[in-house]
């Protein structure tokens, strides 16, 4: 699924093809992607401009001219894509905006777990869904409160879009990584120095993945991502990757190199 980095690169590629054009068509042919009817997109996007983006975490709302914000969840499979023949059309493009200039906007959404809805108030829509800061913006006393009352393991707590928005399953694994700590270790068990470490290490797996794009293969040697499978060989033990399950999600970890804080 498409975690911040991921996101953050389809805001800054939106900003570079749609910012600014004005939508003069919506064509959607899977319904079930939009949490508003078909006309209220319609009435509240054809004729205005595309003015600016923000990212909150996974979510990315697209400001326009008009009185309504549109808000995308990417879903798993979710990508945008800019095109000009109609026949340059992705298959799996459900969504499409066209515009004056005669290019056309598409949400790819290949297994259909995405999804458009159109809001009047992004600080609002945060505080209704529980959104923190975005991940990268977060400041560590807000973190710090966060984690206040939490008891379970932290790398459930990582995932919790209130604490940390934009941190999915890979970067959870990869920042616990990063900070030498097991995931199943309980939140109420951390000293104030694994919480600092924690967050250090959040923002240093953040900043990697926005320098190289979200390319995997192009990230640190001893980054986690690189043998995060089942049986893969940790980086700095020689020891080999498990696999467990924390808060219903597969969970990669060293044991040798992670260790359980109690």
């Amino acid at each position: 699924m498409p975690e911040l980095p991921e996101v953050e690169g389809y805001k800054v590629y939106i900003d570079n093809t749609a910012l600014h054009k004005k939508i003069t068509a919506f064509e959607c042919r899977e319904n079930r992607l939009l949490k508003k009817s078909k006309s209220d997109f319609e009435a509240n996007l054809i004729n205005q401009e595309i003015t600016a983006t923000e990212r909150i975490g996974k979510y990315l709302f697209i400001k326009t001219s008009g009185k309504k914000v549109l808000v995308m969840h990417f879903g798993m499979t979710g990508k945008p894509t800019y095109y000009r023949a109609k026949e340059d059309r992705p298959k799996y493009g459900h969504i499409v905006l066209t515009f004056e200039n005669g290019f056309h906007f598409t949400f790819e959404s290949k297994r259909k777990f995405g999804w458009w809805d159109l809001i009047d108030s992004i600080p609002e829509y945060k505080a209704a869904h529980k959104l923190s800061d975005d991940a990268r913006d977060l400041s560590l006393k807000d973190f710090k409160a966060s984690l206040n009352s939490r008891k379970t393991a932290i790398k459930a707590v990582l995932m919790d879009q209130s604490v940390a928005a934009g941190i999915g399953n890979w970067m959870a694994d990869e920042i616990l990584y990063q900070s030498r700590i097991h995931p199943e270790s309980k939140v109420q068990n951390l000293s104030e120095n694994n919480i600092e470490t924690i967050f250090k290490a959040m923002k240093k797996v953040i900043e990697v993945a926005l320098e190289n794009d979200a390319h995997y293969d192009d990230f640190p040697e001893d980054f986690l991502i690189h043998f995060r499978k089942e049986g893969g060989i940790c980086f700095h033990t020689g020891a080999e990757i498990q696999k467990i399950k924390v808060g219903g999600r597969s969970t990669y970890f060293s044991p040798k190199y992670q260790k359980m804080i109690k």
